[in-house]
Order: C-alpha cells, then sequence, then structure tokens
C-alpha cells in the first residue's frame, strides 16, 4: 500500500516536470510578445539609440527569443532567476522573497481565521437546516462577501483608524515579524479572512447535508449514540474530507499576497510588487513570480491527493492497486 502511494506520489512528481516547462515556454513567449520594453522604462528620459542598445545587449533582449529562452531556462536551472530592470540589477531572488514573506504570513494567518470561522458556521448552518437560522446564518456572511476590498478598507480605516483611533492606517514594517504583532495588523487580517468565510461556510454546509443521508449515520443514531458523537466522529469528521480539497488549492494564495490590502494598507507584499512588474515591464520578475505561483499550484494538487490517501483507507487501496 505505502509503495503504491510512493509510486503515485514520484508519478506525478514527473508530470509536474512537462506542465511547468510549458507554462515557462508560454509565458516568456507572451512576455516577448506583448507591447511594452523595459528599457523604455529604464532609461527613461535618458532614452537615446545607442543607450538603448548597449542596454539591450547586455540583459540579452537583442538576442533571437529562443536564444533568450535558453538562456534564462539555463541560469534557473542553476538557480539563477534573472535580474530586476526596474530594481537596479538586483537579482529576482533579492526582490521577491522578503516580499513573498510579507504576504505569506498575512496570508497564512488570514486563511486560517477562514477556516477556523467558516467550518463551525457550515456546520451549524448545516444542523440548523430547515430553521429561520439556516439562511440567516449563510445570508450574514454572504453579506459581508458581497462589500469589495476597495470599499471595505476606506471605510475601516475612517472608523477606526481616523474616528476611533484605535489603530493605525498604514502598516508598521518595524514592529516584530513584520507588523504582524501589532495591532495594526487587524485590519489587513480581516478584509482578507471575512469575505473567504461564507464560501467555507457553504460548502462545508452541503458536505454535512451530504453525509447526514449516509446509512452509518443512521445506524450510528440506531445504536443510541449521543448527538454530538454522531455529529463530530460520524459526521463532521467524514465531511471534512472534501475540504481537504479546498484548503489544500487555497494553500498557494498564501503567497500571491491581496492587492488592494496592500496598497491601500501600505503592506510590502508581493501582490504591489507584482503589479508593478507588469507595469513596467520587469520580465524576470514576471517570470519568476508565475513560475513560483505554477509551481506551488502544482504542489497542492499533489498534497491534497496525497492527503485523500491518506485521510480515506479506500483512497489507500485505490493508490496501491493502481
Amino acid at each position: 500500500m505505502a509503495a503504491g502511494l510512493l509510486g503515485y506520489t514520484i508519478r506525478r512528481l514527473l508530470w509536474a516536470v512537462p506542465v511547468l516547462f510549458a507554462v515557462s515556454v508560454i509565458v516568456f513567449m507572451i512576455l516577448r510578445a506583448a507591447p511594452g520594453d523595459p528599457v523604455d522604462a529604464l532609461l527613461g528620459q535618458r532614452y537615446t539609440e545607442q543607450t538603448a542598445e548597449a542596454v539591450r545587449r547586455k540583459y540579452g533582449y537583442d538576442d533571437p527569443i529562443p536564444i533568450q529562452y535558453w538562456k534564462y531556462m539555463t541560469n534557473l536551472a542553476k538557480g539563477d532567476l534573472g535580474v530586476s530592470t526596474r530594481h537596479q540589477d538586483f537579482s529576482v531572488s533579492e526582490v521577491i522573497w522578503p516580499k513573498i514573506v510579507v504576504s505569506s504570513r498575512l496570508g497564512a494567518i488570514a486563511l486560517v481565521m477562514t477556516f477556523l470561522v467558516g467550518i463551525p458556521v457550515g456546520i451549524y448552518a448545516a444542523l440548523a437546516r430547515g430553521t429561520p437560522l439556516d439562511p440567516l446564518t449563510i445570508g450574514f456572511w454572504l453579506a459581508l462577501d458581497a462589500f469589495p476590498a476597495f470599499v471595505t478598507i476606506p471605510l475601516l480605516q475612517w472608523l477606526f483608524a481616523v474616528e476611533l483611533g484605535w489603530v493605525s492606517s498604514q502598516w508598521d514594517t518595524e514592529a516584530p515579524l513584520g507588523g504582524l504583532l501589532s495591532v495594526d495588523a487587524l485590519l489587513p487580517i480581516a478584509v482578507m479572512s471575512i469575505p473567504g468565510i461564507a464560501g467555507v461556510a457553504r460548502f462545508m454546509r452541503a458536505s454535512i447535508i451530504s453525509v447526514m443521508t449516509e446509512d452509518y449515520v443512521r445506524t450510528a443514531r440506531a445504536k443510541g449514540l449521543l448527538e454530538r458523537t454522531v455529529v463530530v466522529t460520524h459526521i463532521t469528521r467524514n465531511a471534512m474530507l472534501p475540504m481537504v480539497t479546498v484548503i489544500g488549492l487555497s494553500l498557494p494564495g498564501i503567497a500571491a499576497g491581496a492587492l488592494f490590502v496592500e496598497l491601500l494598507f501600505g503592506v510590502p507584499g508581493i501582490a504591489s510588487e507584482a503589479l508593478a512588474a507588469v507595469r513596467a515591464p520587469d520580465f524576470d520578475v514576471i517570470m519568476g513570480l508565475v513560475l513560483f505561483g505554477s509551481t506551488l499550484f502544482v504542489l497542492a494538487n499533489i498534497l491534497v491527493d496525497i492527503s485523500y490517501a491518506l485521510i480515506d483507507p479506500r483512497v489507500r487501496v485505490g493508490s496501491a492497486r493502481g
């Protein structure tokens, strides 16, 4: 059984290689074919044909596109993501990793809060099915989800920062852990976590209702087990299996950042950096971010499949037979 799971994992990892290769080719070609010249953005008013030609030669932009791609992949195999033209020759790693760390810390806390609140809300709504509490509970969180971030953030800043003075309207990068331990982090975390609660709650509610109709649940109740035991052991535990997919596929979003949160709260995260790189354009930074995000997404899918095999014995047997 373990050998079957190991073989399945190895096959999935091997399949990830051509997928990521295809992503790199497509994105590289799109960047080169898209309008916008990083040399123009870099030189600005200092642009002259002679200077531009020297800069293109420096970064290899004067080579044919297939040669550029070959050089990029050769450097990537050595762990070199390239250099940023917008940051005056800083390496891509020096540009993106500190910002990814900031966004990942903030996103991880927001994701944990989303599921810690969303899962119990979904369970409560499912158990209250047929009563007014069910639509009221889900409707309340859907109403909060309906407000876009660019509307919610200024309102929260006005109320809690300007009027009440409880928090600062800007991110404190000098605080411990980059500001995450300060009270000023509460608003960004709330803005990022609350909109996702409705989706998690609805998914959990549907999963709970589906499991409640299974034969083993009726059998457990017929044996005289306490309702709390039935709900926790037999219903919730089995209903969590589909939630593994949602949690796993949400993990790559931790490092993606939240654009409006970073722009309006002044968080030095990766989303605002990605926007600036696209507007520049900064080819190597964009490529680094796309490949990083694609790798996370592929690994998250593999992690979800492995988690299924570990949680559900039927999946484990199936993987071993495969």
